[in-house]
């Protein structure tokens, strides 16, 4: 593994240097004296709390209370690498360590958000939508280790400044270690003095990119060397630590470069998840938590349009749901214009917020099915054992109603693992024609428990349907998701706007419109107004 595989990009805000500490940062970690001493000062008392905080086996996630977060049972997610390491001590100094009496000083760690100077808001590309994280004025905070604050990774992401009660010729090794999964964030060696600046950079800055939401401790460690560092010896032993999981242990790296533990500070804080760890994970292509956000956001977003009767909320996703159109270029007349479009390939996923049009969605699409855990396994190996149904439906009518009343566009039953063209597809590929702006198209992944006919899913369609969607129209699919066991894993907001390609077809194929009626109002259709000017003539056609 290269050194800088984990080194994480800054987006959009930079952090400046300060000192000042948050008043927000008053309250204590649970166990703690709720005074908090740490406050205001770094004194002894400060540092006698910490220390009572540093072997406390009950303040993190992985002390002797710990369990999986919630439905992460037997996932790579849910993880207790060392069980037995039950306190920041024994994380740090491994499963023997009792002795706190190297720990001299505290660690001051500042960080200070800016807001952007064209005054506009702090935002950031999250799963399928941008992400608000409001900021009204600059803000510095320091970290408190017995703070109850929890940060956002979005808030951690730049190198803060960091200071301790150093010595003035003094060579000292900075940390920034994730306690929990053993993560190193940060390695810094052959430091002089009490301020992280100068020295060698082995592993760069890496604010925490947490992938499963829980309250996770990460330290700041600052340890005098016995020598200079060799950079070299230094990054072929670092690489050397590693295990599969890239987990590295504290122990071992303070073994190794012979660093002390006679005296030695640390600080701590706690951060959880956001949408922008869960884009970097997902880049980096080692964690999916994708689609926890996306459920969460679409539980919302339907929540406050009534609800549907044929999904209950909330939605508690697992799998992504990829879809990526193609289609070659196409030249149609609609209400008389001739337009031309170029080649299609799109690919709505987690990085795509576009408003689609029925000429770019005019074929069937390519379906890639990616679960939560990644860094392991293909997708198609974790899934391998699963058989899936994927709905492509339109239950816009149904929005804030009882009654089920669905327009399908897309099914296909019995897929077995992530090959989509595995299954029976039961209907083709309806492109979406919507007259509207805020039509609801949904894909829905169902994992199923037994075989499904063919024949089945037509039995729950209405009648008196349109040619045109035929068995296809007032489609009851919440009795169709429960009669058949389904269970939803994955869903995919496709986001579609009224064009000229829906225009053409809407009364050339579809007939739902006659072409008057589609075409009403269209500029093209419309006579220029007279001039006074006898030799004029018509404007030439609007061609898109």
């Amino acid at each position: 593994m290269s050194i800088d595989l984990r080194s994480w990009d800054a987006m959009t805000i930079r952090f400046s240097v300060s000192r000042a500490r948050s008043s927000e940062d008053k309250q204590a970690i649970e166990g703690i004296n709720a005074n908090d001493v740490c406050s205001d000062h770094y004194d002894a008392a400060c540092l006698a709390a910490m220390t009572s905080l540093y072997v406390n086996t009950s303040a993190y996630w992985f002390g002797t209370t710990y369990t999986c977060p919630h439905g992460m049972n037997g996932t790579l997610l849910c993880q207790n690498k060392k069980p037995s390491r039950t306190s920041l001590l024994t994380r740090l100094m491994g499963d023997a360590a009792t002795d706190t009496s190297g720990v001299d000083f505290v660690v001051n760690v500042t960080y200070t958000l800016t807001v952007p100077g064209d005054g506009s808001d702090r935002v950031y590309p999250g799963c399928s939508k941008m992400v608000a994280a409001p900021l009204t004025t600059p803000k510095s905070f320091s970290i408190n280790p017995l703070s109850s604050i929890v940060y956002a990774p979005f808030d951690l992401r730049e190198k803060p400044e960091v200071t301790w009660p150093g010595e003035a010729n003094a060579l000292y090794t900075v940390m920034l270690y994730d306690a929990g999964l053993y993560f190193m964030h940060s390695l810094y060696i052959n430091v002089k003095g009490g301020r992280l600046q100068g020295g060698d950079v082995i592993d760069p800055y890496a604010g925490p990119i947490l992938p499963v939401k829980r309250d996770n401790p990460y330290v700041w460690l600052v340890m005098k060397q016995t020598t200079t560092l060799n950079v070299t010896n230094v990054i072929k032993i670092f690489a050397s630590l590693f295990d599969a999981d890239y987990s590295v242990y504290i122990e071992d790296v303070i073994s190794r470069l012979a660093l002390s533990t006679k005296s030695y500070g640390f600080n701590t804080f706690r951060a959880n998840t956001d949408e922008y760890a869960a884009v970097y994970d997902r880049n980096l292509g080692a964690f999916n938590v994708c689609p926890v956000h996306y459920g969460k956001w679409l539980t919302s977003y339907i929540s406050q349009r009534g609800g549907l009767p044929s999904l209950s909320l909330p939605f508690d996703l697992s799998v992504s749901i990829d879809v990526t159109f193609t289609a070659p270029a196409i030249s149609y007349w609609s209400c008389d214009v001739l337009y031309s479009r170029g080649p299609v390939k799109i690919t709505v996923d987690y990085r795509n917020m576009d408003l689609l049009g029925a000429v770019e969605t005019r074929n069937t699409p390519s379906v890639s099915l990616v679960p939560m855990e990644l860094r392991y396994a293909p997708p198609a190996v974790t899934l391998k054992d699963k058989q899936y149904t994927l709905l492509m439906f339109d239950p816009t009518p149904e929005l804030g109603h009882t009654k089920q009343n669905a327009y399908i566009h897309w099914m296909v039953v019995n897929i077995r693992g992530t090959d989509i063209t595995s299954g029976d597809e039961v209907y083709k590929w309806l492109l979406p024609m919507t007259t509207k702006l805020n039509q609801l198209y949904l894909f829905a992944l169902f994992e199923q428990t037994t075989h499904i006919s063919t024949t089945t899913p037509m039995t729950y369609a209405g009648t008196n349907c349109r040619a045109t969607v035929k068995f296809r129209c007032k489609f009851r699919t919440g009795d169709f998701i429960r009669d058949n066991n389904l269970s939803l894993v994955g869903l995919r907001h496709l986001r579609i706007i009224p064009d000229t390609y829906q225009q053409y077809m809407s009364y050339t194929v579809a007939k739902f419109q006659t072409k008057a009626q589609a075409c009403w109002g269209s500029a093209q259709t419309t006579r220029p107004c007279p001039t006074s000017d006898k030799h004029s003539t018509p404007s030439a056609p609007i061609v898109g």
